[in-house]
Order: C-alpha cells, then sequence, then structure tokens
C-alpha cells in the first residue's frame, strides 16, 4: 500500500510540474504536501527524493526541495546534447533495427497519437520521452540512454518554464522513423537534429512572470484513497 501511495503520489507531482501547475522554482513543502494527500511526510520524501534524481526538483540543505528551475543557458545546452546523443543514436539503429525493435517503436507513435488525439498532454510527452529513449537504447549505446534519460526530465521543466509540447511531434517522429525503416542514417539524422532543432525555436527564453499557486491549492482533490478510510 505504501509504494501504491508514492507511486500515486510521484504521478500526480510530476504531472502538476509538467502541466506548468507548479512553476520552476516553487518549495515542495512535506507538511503541506502529505496533508493534501492525507499520508505521512515519509513516503512523500521518498518522492521528492525520486524527483531530485530525476533533475526535476532541487535540493537545497537546510532549505528545502523546489521545482527546479533551468537558465536560458541552461536548456539550450541540454537541446544542444541531446542532438548530439540522438542524431548519433538514430544512426546507430539504421544499423541495427531488427524487426520487433520496429515493433515496438511503431506500437509507442500509435500511444503518442492517441494521447494527443484524446488531449491526454502528461502522456503524450510521456509517451514522446519514451519513444526517445528507446531510440538511444536501441543504439548499442548505454552512456546514450543513460545521459539521455536525464536530459528528457530536464526538457520536461524547459517545456514548462519557457514553452508548451507541439502536437506535430508525432509527425517528425514517424518521418524519423521512417528514414531509419530505410537505413537512411544520413536522413535520420537530419530528421532528427531538425526536430530537435524546432522544438528548441518554439521557446519563448524570457523570465516567467506568473504568480505561483499554493501547494495546497495545486493538491486539493489528490487526497488517496486509502487515507479516506
Amino acid at each position: 500500500m505504501a509504494h501504491d501511495n508514492e507511486t500515486e503520489i510521484y504521478r500526480a507531482i510530476k504531472q502538476a510540474i509538467i502541466e506548468q501547475k507548479l512553476r520552476p522554482n516553487v518549495q515542495l513543502v512535506e507538511e503541506v504536501i502529505a496533508e493534501s494527500f492525507g499520508v505521512s511526510r515519509t513516503p512523500v520524501r521518498n518522492v521528492v527524493r525520486r524527483l531530485a534524481n530525476e533533475k526535476l526538483v532541487v535540493i537545497i540543505p537546510y532549505r528545502g526541495a523546489f521545482v527546479a528551475c533551468p537558465t536560458v543557458v541552461e536548456a539550450k545546452e541540454v537541446f544542444e546534447m541531446r542532438r548530439v546523443i540522438e542524431a548519433a543514436a538514430v544512426r546507430n539503429v539504421c544499423r541495427t533495427l531488427t524487426d520487433a525493435q520496429y515493433r515496438e517503436l511503431k506500437r509507442l507513435l500509435a500511444e503518442e497519437h492517441e494521447a494527443q488525439h484524446r488531449g491526454d498532454k502528461l502522456g503524450a510527452i510521456q509517451v514522446t520521452g519514451d519513444f526517445h529513449l528507446r531510440l538511444a537504447e536501441f543504439s548499442g549505446n548505454s552512456y546514450y540512454s543513460r545521459y539521455l534519460e536525464e536530459l528528457l526530465s530536464l526538457t520536461y521543466v524547459i517545456m514548462a518554464l519557457y514553452g508548451e509540447q507541439r502536437m506535430k511531434c508525432c509527425q517528425d517522429h514517424e518521418h524519423i522513423l521512417d528514414a531509419i525503416r530505410e537505413r537512411d542514417s544520413a536522413e535520420a539524422e537530419r530528421l532528427m537534429e531538425e526536430h530537435l532543432r524546432e522544438l528548441e525555436g518554439t521557446l519563448d527564453f524570457k523570465e516567467a512572470e506568473d504568480s505561483p499557486r499554493s501547494l495546497a491549492d495545486i493538491f486539493k482533490n489528490e487526497r488517496l484513497v486509502s487515507a479516506r478510510k
């Protein structure tokens, strides 16, 4: 039951970050979150540590935990590193793609399309990340997937801070996969780099001026079923 509670709290906080309800630099106060979900502080503390490992949260000693706030320079560095890693990844995948891997990537594209169609922003973003991460895993270089996982988490925060997720991503992914299927490494690399440059180009690199909402207000309807009994 405790693990289930942590999973629900984790998903709720991550969704709030991605959907911009929890803005960068907002402090995650354990007592407030625990009260909102009707649980002790222990599962909340575990979730905060997990989010910190994913770079979505920054823990500052003697001050607390805060939603990460990448600077403009850091945001641009994230996309630069993604272009380097993901271009190399698709080049490798063009040489080694198996039928089973192709079916897995097609399945993810179908899930991405369905999520976008029903307006599930969190689901679409997560499947989009899974598609990119799976390409890195299929490249055969474990370092690509290891570093990309961290970069993807930072991308979620960057998109929340500086811009919106484009609904055109699914089309881009289809074109990239088509090039990979044709073993056209040059075209796959070009499309991946173009895709990431266009995504970065949609961002508005200026400081957000929104006043953050309170944690209690954000999670007011999130009390867990187990806590209601």
